[in-house]
């Protein structure tokens, strides 16, 4: 065919136009087919007419086209005079009509904008009145936002689908209950294509929605012990109530990974009507076609069905594949050997480059299950270092490290342990060592402090404990590395101080969930009748008594076996870990969910024997084994991996964000099989429950939620959540969030806003008042600038936010001490700032008077140990050997510039005499204070 044949080719209409249309064709050189209606031909074409030009006046209204819209508006008028003449009516009747009309029931000009009729919903609904596509993953959540919304609005429901899994269900169940509860119908049609389907998901649903009307499609002449035709459908229709229909069609099956993993399109239309009004829309023949299958094609779920197909179920099952672990193996002379993943290839090419530029200490931060054990050795093979150091505070974490260095080194006999029973030697090459052993003297001295040339510091938060510090006082080796996942610890005062603030690497909880390296969470938030306001406050916690005596109790329990059994796992049997708020409320709760509920639990305590612990946790992932909860209080924050873990249920109120992520934290990590983890929060009328929301939003605090509030408040909380992950909450506890969210956002001023953030911190440090070392290191969210701008100087900052501050800082307000704390804090310049070295230097040296030479050479020491910034000293960094750079030269350079520039004026903090060459400082200023209000000052700018 020609170009020009193409061109002639006929274009079809077939829909009425005006008279002179077909002359205007003609003189454009074109031939126009046209043919006289009769009368009812002319009446239906007149019908579809009128919506052709609505629908044309609508798309120019979008477009906002003034002209166009005059245009479209008289096709319109124009249609409408035709529709009226076929009735006997003209423009004077409509005008009458119009006016009558309007002093019924008034105009358009009040704007008004109708929600609903009868009560109100107290839930949120994404409402979408326009058809539309949905893909998915790319719309994460759309499919389930959209069953939700058309459930709110409609008074029956009909599902129909391939497959299905409890991975979606889960997000829908408490819709379901609600839906059925409020009168609405329900009918669920489902299939056992490719016998896919656990046998206990049929009658899973029903048990916790009774009213559902369940069935399978298996037609009456096929036995039960025979797979039917296969059926792929995948429809979601929905009747409204105002009398239209909704559907949602097209290739999502009725599980996790049809709605959220997979891709997927389908079309959705709400309040779907078809133009010709003869009830033969497609949302009424989908209807139509949907119960022909449940009428003549299903059967309902029956015991003859369930044992017939468990049989036919049981011979489909083969062996899944094992999902990628958090490292990729590949073969290396006949064995195994592990590969960095994305994740550890970034930090280390960050840790080369640190060891590159002479830093020697270095923290990385990221999420349990992230793999800090393979990066340290995967860092320490590249290092070249020769002897290890690997401190911990448990044994099996000790264990498992050995194990991950001798695979990535490939040598089955790499280091020794010491605790445990063990001890070693020095001269032992590399040691895995419990920080308890080798934190006493006898254990310590073994070792010479050059012994190990790389030393790694596990759960690094806790190295502000004694026998940390005076493990890692001793030690002098060529690298220092702190692993920890949470430096924000109340154990763990400026932690990252003790490696220079140099983090080489940094990826919190939600960002691993985010880009794939942790499994995303199902976070249900159930309503917990608890009422914590008659309970004793202790300043930073409730009375333990009266929390565990109000959370024991039978009816609580209840709810939580409810909620335990109402949200399964992916695959497998329910392998929970529920945190407890004491030992008797772990107890408690174990002994009544074996013996009342049918869950099998066990409490595991401070107390109990590791070989227990041990026992219990490969008890609860054996999935032959009846253990399905394990009730603990705190020794399973960190330190133990339960990858497999389906549950994490928080049956305490939780005050801290820290605490609540590390909880979170525990159940993320990858396993075969395991497709989401489910969080069930009990939240109720407790202190700071405004921390859970805030947390999953990726906030470390409520100041830190309040800057972000104002682009975000419009949006639903589920939004802000990482990709396929799904919050759900109770009406009753949405309703507890906005009334804290309200009230620190709306009614608490600055002051109270920032003082509110200072408590937090402070109760995370246990009751400690925070210093602005603490801020920095524990990065709550919070910038310490601001308190320091908006209160005129941390000091006043403490004052406002502290019923008493210590004699020493209340000395200071309203003197020249006070002027040079400030002048520290926003007046010395954070780059190329000699009086910052100065400054440290003078705070780590003995007495209170010292000679240049002595500044002099810790100012040259700061400078060759910190080689990243030995360019900010030019003379130093061009000189060919910096080592022997000679010290009368740094003598006179710090006494030229930075001695002379803090010293000798009432608001300074020293006086120098640059004849004697000594600076003093003054009296004013105790050692203690200085140390603890100057340095972290200096750290600050």
């Amino acid at each position: 065919m020609t170009k020009k044949d193409r061109k002639n080719l006929s274009i079809i209409y077939r829909k009425l136009v005006r008279d002179k249309i077909p002359e205007i064709i003609r003189k454009h050189g074109k031939g126009a087919s046209t043919r006289i209606l009769d009368a009812e031909e002319f009446k239906t074409a007149v019908g579809e007419k009128i919506l052709e030009e609505a629908y044309e006046l609508y798309s120019q209204w979008k477009n906002d086209d003034r002209q166009e819209i005059l245009k479209e508006s008289a096709d319109v008028l124009e249609i409408m005079l035709t529709a009226l003449e076929l009735h006997e009516f003209d423009l004077n009747d409509l005008l009458a009509k119009r006016r009558k009309r309007a002093e019924q029931r008034g105009g358009f000009t009040e704007k008004i904008f109708l929600e609903n009729v009868g009560k109100a919903s107290s839930e949120r609904y994404e409402f979408q009145d326009h058809p539309a596509m949905i893909f998915s993953p790319a719309q994460k959540n759309k499919m389930v936002s959209l069953i939700k919304s058309e459930l709110a609005q409609s008074e029956k429901a009909w599902i129909a689908s391939a497959f299905y899994s409890p991975g979606i269900t889960n997000l829908l169940v408490s819709d379901f209950i609600r839906f059925t509860e409020n009168g609405g119908e329900l009918r669920l049609l489902l299939l056992t294509m490719g016998n896919a389907v656990r046998p206990e998901y049929f009658t899973h649903l029903p048990q916790f929605v009774p009213e559902i009307n369940l069935r399978v499609f298996h037609p009456p002449d096929v036995p039960f012990d025979q797979s039917p035709p296969d059926f792929h459908l995948k429809a979601y229709l929905f009747r409204l109530r105002n009398g239209s229909g909704s559907l949602l069609i097209g290739s999502s099956n009725f599980t996790e990974a049809g709605f959220n993993r997979n891709i997927e399109w389908n079309y959705y239309s709400h309040g779907e009507v078809n133009l010709p009004f003869d009830k033969q829309s497609p949302f009424e023949t989908a209807l139509a076609e949907f119960e022909r299958y449940w009428e003549n094609e299903s059967v309902e779920i029956t015991e003859a069905f369930l044992n017939a197909y468990e049989t036919r179920w049981a011979g489909w099952q083969v062996p899944k594949p094992v999902r990628q672990e958090i490292f990729e193996r590949t073969d290396t002379w006949g064995r195994t050997a592990p590969e960095p993943n994305d994740a550890q290839k970034e930090a280390l090419e960050n840790l080369g480059q640190m060891r590159d530029q002479g830093i020697d200490k270095a923290s990385v931060i990221a999420a349990t299950g992230v793999g800090k054990t393979y990066l340290a050795a995967f860092d320490f093979k590249q290092s070249d270092c020769k002897r290890l150091l690997f401190i911990a505070h448990r044994e099996n974490i000790l264990n498992r490290a050995m194990q991950s260095f001798r695979e990535v080194l490939n040598n089955d006999d790499f280091g020794v342990i010491l605790g445990g029973g063990n001890a070693v030697r020095g001269g032992s090459p590399s040691v895995f060592a419990m920080v308890q052993t080798l934190s006493r003297k006898a254990h310590l001295e073994k070792f010479s402090p050059h012994e190990f040339d790389y030393v790694v510091v596990d759960e690094f938060h806790h190295s502000e404990a004694a026998s940390y510090k005076r493990i890692l006082g001793y030690f002098k080796p060529k690298f220092f590395l702190g692993l920890t996942a949470t430096p924000e610890r109340t154990d763990g005062r400026d932690v990252l101080g003790l490696c220079d603030y140099n983090v080489a690497y940094e990826v919190r909880l939600l960002d691993a969930v985010n880009r794939g390296w942790l499994v995303p969470f199902q976070y249900y938030a159930v309503y917990d009748e608890t009422d914590y306001e008659r309970m004793t406050w202790r300043g930073t916690h409730y009375d333990e008594e009266e929390l565990t005596q109000a959370l024991a109790n039978d009816t609580r329990t209840a709810i939580v076996a409810h909620n335990l059994k109402k949200f399964l796992p992916s695959s497998g049997k329910i392998k929970a870990l529920a945190f407890c708020s004491s030992v008797v409320h772990a107890r408690y709760t174990a002994k009544k969910l074996t013996g009342d509920h049918g869950a099998e639990a066990v409490a595991l305590v401070g107390d109990t024997p590791e070989l227990e612990r041990i026992m219990a946790i490969q008890k609860l992932r054996d999935e032959k084994d009846p253990l399905e909860v394990i009730c603990t209080v705190d020794i399973f924050n960190e330190g133990t991996d339960i990858p497999d873990l389906t549950h994490v249920l928080l049956l305490r109120p939780t005050q801290s964000f820290t605490v609540f992520l590390q909880q979170l934290g525990r159940g993320l990590r990858l396993a075969p099989d395991k497709d989401y983890l489910i969080v069930i929060d009990f939240v109720g009328n407790f202190r700071k429950a405004h921390v859970a929301p805030m947390a999953l939003a990726g906030c470390t605090s409520a100041e830190q939620f309040f800057k972000s509030y104002k682009t975000n408040h419009r949006r639903n909380m589920g939004d802000l959540l990482p990709e396929g992950c799904f919050l759900d909450a109770d009406t009753e506890v949405r309703r507890i969030w906005d009334d804290e969210i309200k009230r620190i956002m709306g009614r608490m001023s600055p002051d109270e806003r920032l003082r509110a953030l200072y408590l937090d911190i402070r109760d995370d440090l246990g009751d400690k008042s925070p210093t602005l070392t603490d801020f920095l290191a524990n990065t709550h969210g919070a910038d310490p600038y601001v308190f320091i701008k908006h209160f005129g100087g941390w000091l006043r900052a403490r004052a406002a936010c502290e019923e008493e501050l210590p004699e020493a800082e209340a000395r200071l307000l309203n003197t020249p001490g006070e002027a040079f704390l400030k002048y520290v804090e926003t007046g010395l310049s954070p780059s190329k700032s000699y009086k910052m070295v100065v400054l440290l230097t003078v705070l780590n040296l003995p007495g209170m008077s010292w000679k240049s030479e002595d500044i002099a050479k810790g100012f040259l020491e700061y400078f060759l140990a910190h080689k990243d910034r030995i360019s900010d000293y030019d003379d130093l960094a061009k000189f060919p050997e910096p080592e022997n750079f000679p010290l009368s030269k740094v003598v006179s350079h710090i006494s030229r510039m930075p001695l002379r520039y803090l010293s000798n004026t009432d608001k300074d903090c020293f006086i120098f005499e640059r004849e004697r060459g000594r600076m003093t400082s003054f009296s004013r200023w105790s050692r203690g204070t200085k140390k603890m209000l100057i340095f972290p000052a200096g750290a600050i700018n």
